[in-house]
Protein backbone atom coordinates (compact mmCIF):
# COMPACT_ATOMS: atom_id res chain seq x y z
CA UNK A 1 0.00 0.00 0.00
CA UNK A 2 1.42 3.25 -1.13
CA UNK A 3 2.23 5.85 1.15
CA UNK A 4 1.41 9.73 1.02
CA UNK A 5 3.40 12.06 2.32
CA UNK A 6 2.24 15.06 3.59
CA UNK A 7 4.10 18.31 5.86
CA UNK A 8 2.58 21.59 7.11
CA UNK A 9 4.85 23.94 6.38
CA UNK A 10 4.69 27.81 7.57
CA UNK A 11 6.35 30.81 5.53
CA UNK A 12 7.99 33.54 7.28
CA UNK A 13 6.08 33.78 10.41
CA UNK A 14 7.37 37.36 11.55
CA UNK A 15 8.84 37.62 15.16
CA UNK A 16 10.05 40.94 17.03
CA UNK A 17 13.04 39.50 19.23
CA UNK A 18 15.28 41.47 21.31
CA UNK A 19 18.26 39.29 19.62
CA UNK A 20 21.77 40.04 19.47
CA UNK A 21 25.68 39.59 21.00
CA UNK A 22 25.59 42.77 21.90
CA UNK A 23 24.17 44.41 24.03
CA UNK A 24 23.08 47.78 22.36
CA UNK A 25 21.60 45.33 19.54
CA UNK A 26 19.64 43.17 21.77
CA UNK A 27 18.36 46.56 23.04
CA UNK A 28 15.69 47.22 20.65
CA UNK A 29 13.37 44.38 18.88
CA UNK A 30 14.78 42.76 15.79
CA UNK A 31 11.86 41.22 12.86
CA UNK A 32 13.07 37.72 12.56
CA UNK A 33 11.50 35.40 10.22
CA UNK A 34 10.91 31.98 10.79
CA UNK A 35 9.84 29.42 8.71
CA UNK A 36 9.22 25.92 9.72
CA UNK A 37 8.38 22.42 8.19
CA UNK A 38 6.23 20.17 10.14
CA UNK A 39 6.49 16.58 8.49
CA UNK A 40 4.29 13.76 9.36
CA UNK A 41 4.66 9.87 9.59
CA UNK A 42 1.47 9.60 7.54
CA UNK A 43 -1.06 12.15 6.75
CA UNK A 44 -3.05 13.33 9.33
CA UNK A 45 -6.35 12.34 9.82
CA UNK A 46 -7.43 15.62 9.61
CA UNK A 47 -7.00 14.88 5.63
CA UNK A 48 -10.40 12.51 5.79
CA UNK A 49 -12.76 14.19 8.53
CA UNK A 50 -11.51 17.56 8.30
CA UNK A 51 -11.46 17.72 11.64
CA UNK A 52 -8.83 20.37 13.24
CA UNK A 53 -8.22 17.94 16.45
CA UNK A 54 -6.81 15.68 14.14
CA UNK A 55 -4.04 17.60 12.65
CA UNK A 56 -1.60 20.25 14.05
CA UNK A 57 -2.86 23.63 14.85
CA UNK A 58 -0.18 26.23 13.59
CA UNK A 59 -2.06 29.04 14.93
CA UNK A 60 -1.48 27.14 17.91
CA UNK A 61 2.18 26.89 17.29
CA UNK A 62 2.78 30.16 16.06
CA UNK A 63 1.41 31.88 19.51
CA UNK A 64 3.49 29.57 21.49
CA UNK A 65 6.59 30.60 19.89
CA UNK A 66 5.80 34.61 19.92
CA UNK A 67 5.42 33.78 23.63
CA UNK A 68 8.45 32.12 23.28
CA UNK A 69 10.46 35.33 21.60
CA UNK A 70 9.36 37.85 24.29
CA UNK A 71 12.96 36.72 26.23
CA UNK A 72 16.04 38.07 25.04
CA UNK A 73 18.44 35.66 22.91
CA UNK A 74 22.34 36.56 21.98
CA UNK A 75 22.51 34.24 19.37
CA UNK A 76 19.95 33.32 16.22
CA UNK A 77 21.63 29.71 17.17
CA UNK A 78 20.00 29.35 20.49
CA UNK A 79 16.52 30.38 19.70
CA UNK A 80 16.34 28.19 17.08
CA UNK A 81 17.25 25.40 19.30
CA UNK A 82 14.73 27.08 21.54
CA UNK A 83 11.87 27.01 19.05
CA UNK A 84 12.76 23.51 18.24
CA UNK A 85 12.51 22.23 22.17
CA UNK A 86 9.59 24.32 22.19
CA UNK A 87 7.44 22.58 19.29
CA UNK A 88 8.54 18.76 19.57
CA UNK A 89 7.27 18.72 22.95
CA UNK A 90 4.00 20.06 21.37
CA UNK A 91 3.90 17.53 18.47
CA UNK A 92 3.94 13.26 18.76
CA UNK A 93 7.65 11.97 18.52
CA UNK A 94 6.97 10.92 15.11
CA UNK A 95 6.83 14.02 13.37
CA UNK A 96 10.07 15.84 12.30
CA UNK A 97 10.36 19.22 12.21
CA UNK A 98 13.11 21.10 10.26
CA UNK A 99 13.57 25.47 11.29
CA UNK A 100 14.98 28.45 9.33
CA UNK A 101 15.64 31.52 11.24
CA UNK A 102 16.54 34.57 8.93
CA UNK A 103 17.41 37.99 10.70
CA UNK A 104 18.72 40.99 8.49
CA UNK A 105 21.55 42.05 11.28
CA UNK A 106 21.59 45.79 11.64
CA UNK A 107 25.56 45.84 11.65
CA UNK A 108 25.87 44.74 8.28
CA UNK A 109 24.21 46.77 6.10
CA UNK A 110 25.00 45.56 2.77
CA UNK A 111 23.69 41.99 3.40
CA UNK A 112 20.46 42.35 1.17
CA UNK A 113 18.64 39.08 2.22
CA UNK A 114 19.98 38.57 5.99
CA UNK A 115 21.60 35.93 7.97
CA UNK A 116 19.85 32.29 8.16
CA UNK A 117 20.21 29.68 10.49
CA UNK A 118 18.76 25.67 9.79
CA UNK A 119 18.54 23.46 13.05
CA UNK A 120 15.62 20.18 12.63
CA UNK A 121 15.39 16.48 12.15
CA UNK A 122 16.31 15.95 8.83
CA UNK A 123 18.89 17.86 6.53
CA UNK A 124 16.75 20.50 4.83
CA UNK A 125 17.61 21.74 1.36
CA UNK A 126 16.42 25.06 -0.48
Amino acid sequence: MKTNYSRIQLNQLELNVNLGWPEKERAKKQKIHLDLCIKFPRPPRACVNDDLSDTVCYDTLSKLVTQLTKKEFKLLEHLAHEIYQLIKKNLPSSTLINLRLTKKPAVMKNLREGVSFYYGDEEWLF
